[in-house]
């Protein structure tokens, strides 16, 4: 088992990445599904919940990687039950995505 910042990760994808696990939680809106990844403060949406996890899986990414190439840490993962004790996501639904470590270069 690996660990890139606090997020651990073990599996490989088919292109042999690592893969790290990452909650989400998802809201029914008149247009579809809002998600949100709080342990990073990222906030997407998709038409359906399948597109939703896919737009939350490409932004994490994205995040991931722009803290890799600025040399930084991502900010540490809470734990699940703080998520769910808290009583402003009482509605939600949460899941899990997965997503490739970032690759390439670290910022000097």
């Amino acid at each position: 088992m690996y660990r890139w910042g606090e997020r651990r990760f073990g599996e490989e994808n088919q292109a042999g990445a690592q893969m790290m696990r990452f909650l989400i939680m998802l809201e029914q809106t008149e247009t579809g599904f809002a998600v949100q990844a709080p342990d990073l403060a990222i906030a997407t949406k998709g038409e359906n919940i399948e597109e939703a996890k896919r737009a939350a899986s490409e932004a994490i990414r994205s995040n991931l990687e722009a803290y890799r190439e600025a040399g930084q840490q991502a900010p540490e993962a809470q734990g699940v039950s703080k998520h769910l004790e808290n009583p402003e996501f009482r509605d939600l639904l949460f899941a899990y995505v997965d997503v490739a470590e970032p690759q390439g270069r670290i910022a000097a």
